[in-house]
């Protein structure tokens, strides 16, 4: 029965999701929960589980217990919110694979790229710091025997190429300093094993650059 009601759920978040983004439903524009309950015949759990959805991924905004509103959006930034959710959903991936598996981390080479990362930052390197936000993806990838997930990261390069000399480039520099932080700290967290606060780190970035996307 849950994933009944999650695929419901599911359903009311993509129809709603192409409202807003066809927009019929204009910025401002409040939806109750409710009356979406009673349009799509769910209860009123399955409605909000919907909109608290499309709240995390930017398209509203909760403005009373039962009320939300369309917050204002634009294409390139929700395509661009999309792909970074894909990216960090195979993180959360990895961290469930190290938990299961309990084996550790080699620190070295993931250490030496956050190292990179940071030297980017500081000289403001833009290719320096792309390349070993990368690299230390990939090597965790191998350690945690996961080496298809680097194939998702090509995909995600070609699909990001579009934005890099106009959005995405002044985008990653805005959010690279704190990327390059969160980084550290995922892996002083994977090293000492606490598995659901290195989950915790790669969601507040997460949300992070969410914000910075539609604020």
């Amino acid at each position: 029965m849950m994933l009944n009601n999650e695929r419901v759920a599911d359903e009311i978040y993509a129809s709603i999701k192409k409202a807003v983004l066809c927009q019929d439903y204009k910025i401002g524009d409040t939806i109750e929960v409710q009356n979406l309950a009673a349009e799509f015949g769910v209860s009123s759990h399955i409605a909000e589980q919907a909109l608290q959805l499309l709240c995390q991924r930017g398209l509203l905004n909760q403005v009373a217990t039962d009320m939300y509103s369309v917050k204002e959006t634009h294409g390139k930034e929700f395509y661009y919110s999309g792909r970074f959710q894909i990216m960090f959903l195979n993180m959360e991936y990895i961290i469930q694979k190290l938990k299961e598996t309990n084996i550790p981390i080699v620190k070295k080479p993931l250490s030496m790229h956050v190292e990179a990362m940071k030297m980017g930052v500081n000289k403001h390197d833009y290719l320096a710091y792309i390349q070993a936000s990368e690299r230390f993806y990939i090597e965790l990838c191998k350690q945690a025997n996961m080496d298809i997930l680097d194939k998702s990261l090509q995909t995600i390069k070609k699909q990001l190429t579009a934005f890099d000399d106009i959005f995405g480039k002044k985008f990653l520099l805005m959010s690279s300093m704190c990327t390059a932080e969160a980084t550290g700290l995922l892996l002083m967290a994977l090293e000492d094993r606490a598995y659901d606060q290195a989950k915790s780190i790669v969601q507040e970035l997460y949300n992070y650059y969410i914000s910075l996307l539609v604020d």
